[in-house]
């Protein structure tokens, strides 16, 4: 019998991967925010009200995650074929597509119920139409699209291509690339905010880039830097603030930039290497890789409100229910 079991197992392990198909949730998702980590397979629930924290062991490291409800988060895994759905009330993980390897963002257009993913290794664009649950198009651009922007007004997507340092400006309603400009060398983290496109990056090899550059996506060029610190690689803005906040991973600050005229109001330092960025109306929150901590930035002061530790490098987040 316990021979059986073995060859069971192993038959598992061969065949099916044995693939975890259900996580601990925690029963209320109210102020709570989904972690995922880089230094281990694991995604973590942080409770913000009472720092209590519910981490669970996934089979693979997420490289992309996109709420789509407040019950449902669509992640993509490293070296996974497939999307996944995790249920937010009972935890369960389902393959839902089979978009191939290296998936390395995700955006969701609730006006359109299209679920956009940008494939790394495939160098292109996927479109979901998640009401018949198919692959609509997937679109060709350039090396290494790591992540992308919205433009809802003009309905175009702007696509940040790591490897050739350039980005695909994409027609949404006809599934196509229109234009493609160069922008700074080894290029991290985009946003758009209603008129320009932003950029963070490394910079060229040898010189480490301390700017944040600002394009004029009708015309590909550049119109501004911002000189901030060092590699920002990322950003968060919304329509509740007129500020745009930019992290750099490589001086660990958060800088707080004024949107209209492009000036630096002030920046704070957080925990060792900065990656991720999200807010809601009240915070801001960042995650640090390497400082294994989360920081609550109270959006009115712009002051740290709390560091929250949180192992195995903290690396993509979501809120559960967002304070409004």
């Amino acid at each position: 019998m316990k021979k059986n079991i073995i060859v069971l197992i192993l038959l598992c392990l061969l065949l099916m991967g044995c693939n975890k198909d259900r996580i601990s949730v925690p029963p209320s998702l109210k102020e709570q925010l989904i972690v995922s980590h880089i230094k281990e397979s694991k995604i973590s629930f942080v409770n913000l009200k009472n720092n209590e924290i519910t981490t669970n062991d996934l089979d693979y490291r997420i490289t992309a995650m996109q709420k789509l409800d407040k019950n449902k988060v669509v992640i993509s895994g490293e070296n996974e074929e497939y999307l996944y759905s995790l249920d937010l009330i009972n935890g369960q993980l389902k393959k839902i597509f089979e978009v191939g390897k290296g998936v390395k963002d995700l955006l969701y257009l609730p006006e359109d119920n299209l679920l956009i993913f940008a494939n790394s290794i495939n160098n292109s664009i996927g479109f979901i139409n998640l009401n018949n649950n198919k692959i609509m198009a997937e679109v060709s651009v350039g090396n290494l699209p790591i992540s992308m922007a919205y433009n809802p007004k003009k309905e175009i997507l702007y696509v940040l291509n790591a490897k050739d340092s350039t980005i695909s400006v994409i027609d949404i309603d006809l599934k196509k690339e229109l234009n493609k400009f160069s922008i700074v060398e080894r290029p991290n983290g985009i946003f758009f905010d209603g008129r320009y496109v932003w950029v963070g990056g490394h910079g060229s090899y040898g010189t480490l880039n301390k700017d944040v550059y600002v394009y004029d996506p009708e015309r590909g060029e550049e119109i501004d830097r911002v000189e901030v610190g060092t590699m920002p690689v990322d950003f968060y803005g919304d329509n509740t603030s007129p500020y745009i906040y930019v992290i750099c991973h490589g001086s660990n600050n958060v800088f707080r930039i004024n949107k209209e005229d492009r000036t630096v109001k002030s920046s704070i330092e957080v925990g060792s290497n900065p990656y991720d960025i999200i807010g809601d109306t009240q915070n801001i929150y960042v995650s640090s890789i390497d400082g294994n901590s989360l920081s609550v930035i109270d959006k009115s002061t712009f002051n740290i409100e709390r560091n929250i530790g949180l192992d195995n490098g903290p690396y993509l987040m979501i809120l559960g229910e967002a304070n409004e």
